[in-house]
Parts: structure tokens; C-alpha cells; sequence
């Protein structure tokens, strides 16, 4: 359940998100944050990433009790760093309600023998390295090293992580069924809290910020893997690893999120100068530059690129003044626009639930809305389906913050290395 409310009546988007949003007149009229984010995902997000692939939710009305008790439980499962953020506003009545993707609601419990299902929770991440000219020489690493890797460090100089993930979500988002594998197992070395798997909806698995998957919970993952998989004892995380691979390969839902994130053409140093003009820009300057960009071409990544890939590191911060003052106020809006689309995307999760084709006594239930994926291990049959959740809307802002943040990450991975910034590389980007 996704809660987010507020008492007043007033529009919860600021004036200069209305501009921002001015193609979806809805999300400016939304009044509560529930109902925001449920036109952010049925009129943005759905759209993009599919709407089979997209759970809008259901807006529902609360009593505060009950808001209360559901605040309760969410901040006690949050590490000690994440709790004041976790808070939820109880004094609303107005949330959003997410269908739990953790099952097959159209078989559940009508029907006897039904295989339990299996569900695995992802959070992606950043899936490839930005190629922005807009990117300073000073910065030139986020070229080499993924975004991930390089926020690691930052967490563990801050004590929010206890040891360094080993997972790549350039190999994740590789296109190919074997990066994906080798993805989900560093996932399983390093869980942190960006893997949890759950049988019949209760977690088995990951969760923990802090620390890797320890003996005992690989023992009991092993264990419980044995309701929806016919391999030995030894080989079920394995074949489970090898499964979701495959499913994620079939379905070719890392692909459109993947385009997604690319929406971000510019890079946060470049989103943040287009973000600095379009919120200068008074009502009067809207109507003119309106006006010119209608006459005028679309901004083109590529011709930015190749003018600033030219020039010297004092001529490029030159051009990157020049090439601001060129844009008009539509061209900064969508740059602005695109970045936050992109940050969406970038932070988001993916779940993949299966259930076995047949039970145990060889009884099949198909399910003709759900996709099909064999177990290379094992040649077991599943049916499945992948759900994005948490496709927040990013408030306009937290601009600064993200550019902020963004020069933090970079100083810390560069303050845990002398090497050239040139061979700070990823293994898998190498």
C-alpha cells in the first residue's frame, strides 16, 4: 500500500511544476500526493513501461487509526538512517491503493492444488554510464564506472553499508541472459536491500541494508526453494538464479526501462542548468519563448555532444553557458522534464512472481494472461508476470539536491582511488 495524503484542497504540484506537467492537465488538479502519484503512473509511466507492466493503484479513503498502525509497521522494518524519511503523513484520509503482485489474484484461492508462487524483488538502478558532453572534465569518471558502483563508496563512508555490493546493473541491463545471471547472483552475495525474494508473499529472503547473505539464510532460501522447484537439494538458488534470468530476458521489460533512463540525455550537470533558466524564467518570457520554439528545431543530444566533445575543459564551460542561453523555455522544460522521468526509472523496482505451471500430481494451470519461462536447470515450467513499483513522481525541487548528491558520489569514489580517472572502471563495463 502506497500512502501519501494531505488535508487541504489545493493543488499539491508547485506553479512551476504546473508548467513543468503542462501536458497532463490531471496531475496539476491533484490535490494529495495519492492521488498525484496515480496519474504520474497512468498518464506517464504507463505509457513508457506498459500498462501490464504498471499498477496505477486504486485511490481509497482511511480513517486515521488505521493510517497510524500502517505507519507503525513501515518505520520499524526501516534501517535506523531511513526512519525519519519513512514517516507518513496519518492526518490525511486519501491513499493509494497498490494490489499486492506477490501472487496471481485471478487464481488465488479459487482453486485446488494450486502451486505457491515465488516472487522476486529487484531494484535496478542506474543500467548504463552516461555519454553527456554536458559531463565536466572533473567528472569525467561517470563515463567509466556505473553510478551504483560509485554510490557504494559514499554509503560506506558513511556507515549507511557494510561492505561493498558486488552487483553491476551494467551487466543486469547487458541485453543478454547471461549478464542478467551474473547480475542476480552478485545480488545473492551482496543482498543489501536490493533483493528479496518471498514465498506465498512472506519474505525469505534479502532485506538487510547492511550486511551480505550470511550461511544460514542461504540454507533456508535452499530449503524453502523446494515448494516451487523439483531440482536437489544444492542446485535450487541456482536454477532459481538461471529462472529469473530468463524471465527477465523473455520479457524484455530491462529493455524499456532501460530507454527510459536514457531519457536523461544531458546528465544532472546538464538537467541543472536547464533547470536554473526554466525557473528564472518569468510569465512574460513564457509567452515569446513559447512562441520561438515552435518555429525553432528541437534540441538534438547529439549535436550538443559533438560541439562540446571539441572543445577544451575552459572553452566547454564557455559552451555549456552558450549552449544554455540557446535553449528556449520549451527546450528546458523538456530537458528538465526528461531528467525527472529518468530519475523515476532510475529508482524504481522490479518484481517477478512465478508460480509452477504444474503441481506436484502433474495437474497444469495455465494462466492466459501470464507469460511462460522454462528452468534451463531443470526444464520446469513456469508462468509469470513483472511489475514496476515505486515509480514516484520527482518533484522539481530536489533539482539542486540531485545535483548536490551527485558531486558527493563522485568525490567519494574518487577520494578512495589514485588511479587516473581513466581506469576507474566497472569489470563489466571494461
Amino acid at each position: 500500500m502506497h500512502i501519501r495524503s494531505r488535508k487541504d484542497s489545493k493543488p499539491i504540484l508547485s506553479e512551476d511544476e504546473r508548467k513543468l506537467w503542462r501536458e497532463c492537465p490531471n496531475m496539476s488538479m491533484a490535490t494529495t500526493s495519492a492521488a498525484l502519484e496515480h496519474l504520474y503512473a497512468s498518464e506517464i509511466m504507463q505509457p513508457l513501461l506498459g500498462k501490464e507492466n504498471v499498477d496505477a493503484g486504486l485511490l481509497v479513503f482511511l480513517n486515521t487509526g488505521f493510517l497510524e498502525a500502517v505507519n507503525e509497521n513501515v518505520v520499524a522494518k526501516q534501517p535506523e538512517w531511513r526512519r525519519k524519511d519513512a514517516k507518513m503523513d496519518t492526518t490525511g484520509r486519501v491513499a493509494l491503493l497498490i494490489a499486492d503482485h506477490s501472487s496471481f489474484h485471478n487464481m488465488a484461492g479459487k482453486v485446488r492444488g494450486l502451486p505457491q508462487t515465488i516472487t522476486i524483488e529487484l531494484k535496478p538502478k542506474w543500467g548504463c554510464l552516461p555519454t553527456a558532453a554536458t559531463i565536466s572534465e572533473e567528472n569525467i569518471v561517470k563515463r567509466h564506472v556505473s553510478r551504483f558502483a560509485m554510490h557504494q563508496h559514499l554509503k560506506f563512508q558513511q556507515g549507511k553499508v557494510k561492505s561493498l555490493s558486488k552487483y553491476s546493473p551494467l551487466d543486469l541491463f547487458s541485453g543478454n541472459v547471461e549478464g542478467i545471471h551474473k547480475a542476480l547472483v552478485a545480488l545473492f552475495e551482496t543482498p543489501q536491500n536490493n533483493v528479496r525474494v518471498f514465498l506465498k508473499g512472506e519474505e525469505i529472503f534479502g532485506g538487510s541494508e547492511n550486511i551480505g547473505s550470511t550461511d544460514e539464510e542461504i540454507m533456508t532460501l535452499e530449503e524453502k526453494l523446494a515448494a516451487v522447484s523439483v531440482a536437489p537439494e544444492g542446485e535450487r538458488i541456482p536454477g532459481f538464479q538461471r529462472l529469473v534470468a530468463s524471465a527477465l530476458n523473455e520479457s524484455k521489460v530491462l529493455d524499456r526501462l532501460l530507454s527510459v533512463q536514457k531519457q536523461d540525455a544531458y546528465d544532472i550537470e546538464g538537467a541543472i542548468l536547464a533547470y536554473n533558466k526554466f525557473v528564472g524564467m518569468t510569465d512574460d518570457a513564457d509567452d515569446c519563448t513559447e512562441a520561438r520554439s515552435e518555429t525553432s528545431p528541437s534540441l538534438d543530444p547529439d549535436i550538443v555532444s559533438t560541439t562540446l566533445a571539441l572543445e577544451t575543459e575552459g572553452e566547454q564551460k564557455e559552451g555549456d553557458q552558450a549552449w544554455i542561453k540557446s535553449l528556449s523555455w520549451e527546450e528546458s522544460r523538456a530537458v528538465v522534464r526528461d531528467f525527472l522521468i529518468a530519475a523515476t526509472a532510475k529508482n524504481c523496482c522490479l518484481m517477478v512472481t512465478l508460480r509452477p505451471l504444474h503441481n506436484r500430481h502433474g495437474t497444469a494451470f495455465p494462466l492466459p494472461s501470464a507469460s511462460l519461462a522454462t528452468c534451463p536447470t531443470t526444464g520446469q515450467q513456469y508462468i509469470f508476470k513483472v511489475s514496476f513499483l515505486n515509480l514516484d513522481t520527482k518533484r522539481l525541487k530536489k533539482m539542486p539536491f540531485y545535483h548536490s548528491l551527485d558531486q558527493q558520489i563522485v568525490n567519494a569514489y574518487k577520494a578512495c582511488s589514485k588511479q587516473p580517472a581513466e581506469q576507474l572502471c566497472d569489470v563489466s563495463s571494461t
